[in-house]
Parts: structure tokens; sequence; C-alpha cells
């Protein structure tokens, strides 16, 4: 559903446009559009199987999220389950043991089965073209390395902050986590409202467990173009938008929750902490792509969310 006047809250990484030149040709005096989509593939996991799945973006665009979602598990029988066979639901069904980037344009995703009926899911990435749209010329984007501290995680809830992974005015994308051994369940990953921070949440049920966090930095301009009349580049636009929320009950202790960005944006980086109750499991989400919509498992209205919603336009150019 589209809601229109739809007030956006957060902090607007954004300056003011610099005053064009007299001299400045009608060509570099233009925006330029950012080429924003998503990849999907759908996984059936056989039962007590784990698998590890790649998604990439193709021809080397950026990827800037990753993420799953988890549909469904075959219902649990107790008069066909075996006599050591615990029961389960959607929530505890499937482990999810890793989803990261592993270079510019893939995520790598690890599932675990814990059951003996087959498991349907779907992973995602959101891409953002590696250069502005073509026109009369185009605009490199570029990141910073994608960064992996590792953590040793004692017992319960973990939480593992990272300020200023970015600096100033650029944008953190690509977060993603690894669990190594032990463990442990996904809770929280989400930014700030500076667009620099990233944390991550994990309850945690094996002392030592090892989990690796990942994420890297859009820069908030594109790169150099050379041509006349002189060098110039322009300004990428990025919103941290926690509101408002869209609460969905879809049964069996599903739930679905909805942010949407402005018509003029895509929403590029999801955000989500669901770790206030140990009976909340998150189940996943999925761009759509103005649209991000968080599944969770008994949840209600409880948790928050978050999306980085990126303009589709750059601003006009900054000339050097």
């Amino acid at each position: 559903m589209r809601v229109k006047a739809r007030l956006v809250t957060g902090a607007v990484i954004a300056l003011a446009l610099a005053a064009l030149p007299a001299s400045a040709s009608a060509v570099t005096a233009t925006k330029h559009h950012l080429d924003m989509y998503k990849a999907e593939q759908h996984i059936t996991l056989p039962e007590y199987d784990t698998n590890e799945y790649s998604l990439s973006c193709p021809n080397g665009d950026i990827a800037a999220d990753g993420m799953w979602r988890v549909d469904e598990v075959g219902p649990y029988n107790a008069q066909l389950a075996d006599d050591d066979e615990l029961p389960w639901t959607i929530a505890d069904g499937v482990s999810v043991l890793a989803a990261y980037p592993v270079d510019n344009s893939t995520y790598k995703f690890v599932f675990q089965n814990n059951t003996s009926e087959t498991a349907q899911l779907k992973i995602w990435v959101t891409c953002l073209g590696s250069k502005t749209s073509a026109d009369t010329h185009q605009h490199s984007l570029n990141t910073t390395p994608i960064v992996g501290p590792n953590h040793i995680a004692g017992t319960n809830l973990q939480a593992f902050p990272h300020a200023n992974m970015c600096d100033a005015n650029d944008i953190v994308i690509s977060p993603g986590f690894r669990i190594n051994a032990g463990t442990a369940r996904i809770v929280g990953s989400y930014g700030s409202s500076n667009l620099r921070d990233w944390t991550w949440k994990f309850r945690v049920s094996t002392p030592g467990t090892s989990i690796d966090v990942f994420a890297r930095c859009l820069k908030n301009f594109t790169g150099y173009y050379g041509g006349a009349p002189k060098n110039h580049r322009h300004k990428i636009y990025a919103y941290f938008t926690t509101s408002p929320v869209q609460h969905f009950d879809k049964g069996n202790g599903v739930y679905e929750h909805q942010i949407e960005c402005r018509q003029d944006q895509k929403g590029l980086v999801g955000g989500f902490d669901v770790s206030g109750n140990p009976s909340w499991w998150w189940l996943g989400m999925d761009p759509r792509i103005k649209t991000r919509a968080f599944k969770t498992f008994g949840t209600s209205a409880g948790g928050s969310y978050s999306v980085i919603c990126v303009n589709d336009r750059t601003s006009r150019p900054f000339f050097h």
C-alpha cells in the first residue's frame, strides 16, 4: 500500500548544493540516476541438512545488503516423529549460521535445517550500480574495503556495537555475520541516525562462541568526471528511516513489519532489533524495494526496525 505525504524521520546526510558556475555546460549541470535493484533466489533445504549459498549482483555492481527469509518448515507431527525428535516451530526449525559479504558483489549464506522436514527459504541482495546510470557520461561509486572484526561471546544476550565505522557523511552498507563455532542466533543488526555506526546482537547458548561481523562504507560522493569544462562529482543522498512502521499479524505467531521509503528513494539496507524478549525470533526480511518487510515470530508490535533509504538521483555537480 502506498501512503502519500508520509513523514520520514531520521538524519539527512546531505550538504547544501553548491551554485553552478556560469561556465558549466548543460551536460555536467544534470543530476545522475542511481541504478538500484535486487537479486533473489528460492532455496529448498533438505531435512537435517546444512548448506552454503551465494548470491551476487551482476556486472560487478555493489551488494549493499544481503538478507534471507524463512518461509516454511514442514509442520511437526508428533505421531510421525522419531522417538528422540523434539518438536519445532518455524522459529527454531532453521538456524541461520552466516549471511555476510565476501566481495564487492556477493553475499554468502549458511543455513542449517534442524528438522526431519524440508524447509523453504528465500535470499536476496540489494544492488547498487557501480556507476551512475548511463547518460552523456557516468561517475563511479566508491566503497571502502569490507571489515570483519571477530568476537568471542559469553552466554545470553551479547551486543557488538561498532561506532564510527565510516567517515563523517559516508554511509554504512553490507552488514553481515558468520558464526564460526558455538551456538547463537541473531536478534539484532542495525545502524544509527548518523549512518556511520552498526550494532549486532546475538542470543548465545554456548560459552566461547566465535562470531565474525562485517560491514563497509559507501562514499558519499561519486568519483570525479574529468571532461570539460572541468572536474566535477556528485553527492549521494541517504536517509536513516525508522517510522512509520506498519504491523501485520500473519497468523500462527508470525508477524510482518513494514517501513516504506519516499517515492523518490529505494531502501538499500535494513536494520532490526528483536532482542527485547527471549521469546522473540527473527525470521528475516525482504526488499520490495521501496518497502522493507521484516518477518518475526512472537513479537506482535515489538522490536524496532529501520531502513537506509537512498535517493534515486544524485545532486547537481560539485566542481573542484
